[in-house]
């Protein structure tokens, strides 16, 4: 082979060399993140995992955890926002495990029983602000648990208490993904979201009322896991 022959082959190899070193590694995807589903139905945010010790709180992780809908909603006002808040904390203070609660399924028993208790009492201590608040919002507790607790949208709450009706939408499309129809599911009438709309608005003025009470109490608090 001519010498030139062999330096042009010698350097077409040092160049695929090269292109493999610096071709982009495949990025691996989180196993606890959310899945697109998921992601569809709700916002998820990235936020430290903080345990409190008799030092005071520190953070052990992170962790993807579901963002109530209200926080993007607009129209809502700071105190009324913080009315929400406390409401939902109280909520997801009550929703913990019973189980995980009594036997501090921690790694190592990280808080051993002093924790178990701890947990325990916050359950029972949120179960018990939940019901103080509802018990004030008359009629209106279903549409506000809907909205500020179950993270409905006006049409989906609307959807589930007067019904629904199927509509035909048409996906033009975008890039290789070619135009398709999709059936939907919309409120029987664009008043009936009014309605659950007006009801939710309605309700935040009695339920910053009866939260005012809870809000300097350091107790509710949510332990959740997503």
């Amino acid at each position: 082979m001519p010498k030139s022959d062999t330096l042009a082959a010698m350097a077409a190899q040092a160049t695929r060399r090269a292109s493999r070193a610096t071709s982009p590694k495949p990025v691996k995807a989180d196993p606890f993140a959310p899945t697109p589903e998921q992601r569809e139905h709700a916002v998820y945010v990235e936020q430290d995992i903080v345990d409190v010790k008799t030092k005071g709180r520190v953070t052990i992780g992170k962790a993807f955890r579901k963002q109530p809908r209200f926080e993007t909603m607009e129209g809502i006002g700071t105190e009324q926002m913080k009315a929400l808040r406390c409401y939902r904390a109280a909520f997801d203070a009550s929703e913990m495990s019973e189980t995980k609660c009594a036997l501090d399924v921690r790694p190592r028993g990280a808080a051993g029983s002093h924790g178990a208790i701890s947990a325990i009492e916050a359950r029972a201590f949120g179960a018990s602000t939940l019901r103080g608040i509802e018990c004030q919002l008359g009629a209106l507790v279903h549409t506000l648990r809907d909205v500020a607790l179950m993270d409905l949208t006006f049409s989906e709450a609307a959807m589930k208490r007067f019904g629904s009706r199927e509509v035909d939408w048409i996906d033009i499309g975008k890039g290789k993904r070619r135009p398709r129809s999709i059936v939907k599911l919309v409120p029987k009438s664009g008043a009936h979201r009014q309605i659950i709309r007006d009801e939710f608005f309605t309700g935040l003025l009695l339920l910053a009322e009866a939260v005012g009470p809870y809000l300097s109490r350091a107790g509710i608090r949510s332990d959740r896991q997503p």
